[in-house]
């Protein structure tokens, strides 16, 4: 019988009360590798409630100690890469070099997070006009949820995500991709190591039902998603929104380029990660003298 992960919240790993699982499987061979919860309306606003319960006592954390437990997630990961590149190769199908680049990009997100007390300075000028001083100050606001794309189960959620949220002091709600989501949960066990507080950053797999509930909810103030229709209600919502959404990316070859290295950059910006990212090339502009020559290259 395949392993029915659980969702974690709270800094601890439950069973999910769900009659409906999603099935893994390792893109490589086909086998089915395990199954995911998707987890109860209850189940989310508990992982809500628990980002709520810390966000307190995390946002009074001074912003150097935040850094140092960054740190300590950065070294977990250059200690895990071995474990978090095949976990990532294995659910998402990649090769073992891209794989290890998901990964890698999650440690450089983290160590920009680490510098969060320059990152969260302030402003202030005398005599903005007569008489009066301004000050501005960088505070963190509370709950954020962040929705993750399947196609990069390391970088989007852990580097682009978690550690810039909680560095400034804010807790976090992760949807993890719902057919990608073992390497979230290795990494919610990675910061739990590292010393983030139970309840800082929660994850759980759901249906788009129960995002509806992470989108409507009063306690979460901000939201990084993919996808324009997710954008449209968090900000009908009044919460803030960062969205994830494909680009169109053009290339254009003209005729005094290096033909050979061209071409093969256009087929890994094409190609690389089977093309499952917002940057792959999806159209290609190629100068008439030399269009031919570059067909018979590809």
């Amino acid at each position: 019988m395949a392993e029915k992960l659980k969702y974690f919240v709270n800094g601890q790993f439950r069973e999910s009360k769900t009659d409906k699982w999603y099935d893994l499987h390792n893109p490589s061979t086909g086998e089915i590798t395990g199954q995911a919860p998707c987890c109860t309306n209850d189940e989310v606003l508990e992982a809500i409630a628990a980002a709520k319960a810390a966000y307190p006592g995390w946002s009074a954390t001074p912003a150097i100690k935040r850094a140092q437990i960054l740190y300590r997630v950065r070294e977990l990961i250059l200690e895990r890469m071995d474990e978090l590149t095949m976990s990532v190769a294995k659910e998402n199908g990649k090769v073992w070099a891209e794989s290890e680049g998901d990964v890698l990009k999650a440690k450089e997100g983290t160590e920009l997070a680490t510098q969060v007390p320059s990152l969260m300075m302030g402003e202030s000028i005398m005599d903005a006009s007569r008489g009066y001083d301004t000050v501005k100050y960088r505070e963190p606001l509370g709950v954020f949820a962040g929705i993750v794309p399947v196609n990069f189960p390391a970088m989007i959620p852990f580097g682009w995500m978690a550690p810039t949220c909680i560095a400034a002091g804010n807790t976090l709600v992760l949807k993890a991709a719902s057919l990608t989501p073992k390497t979230a949960m290795l990494f919610a066990q990675l910061y739990k190591d590292a010393g983030v507080p139970d309840g800082v950053i929660n994850v759980v797999t759901c249906s788009r039902n129960e995002i509806n509930t992470i989108l409507e909810h009063p306690d979460v103030k901000g939201i990084t998603p993919v996808g324009l229709k997710i954008y449209e209600k968090a900000a009908a919502n009044g919460k803030r929104c960062q969205a994830l959404c494909q680009a169109k990316n053009h290339a254009l070859v003209m005729e005094d380029c290096a033909l050979e290295r061209t071409v093969a950059g256009v087929i890994n910006s094409a190609f690389g990660c089977a093309g499952q990212r917002c940057m792959a090339l999806s159209c290609c502009v190629v100068q008439d003298s030399i269009a031919d020559a570059f067909v018979a290259e590809l």
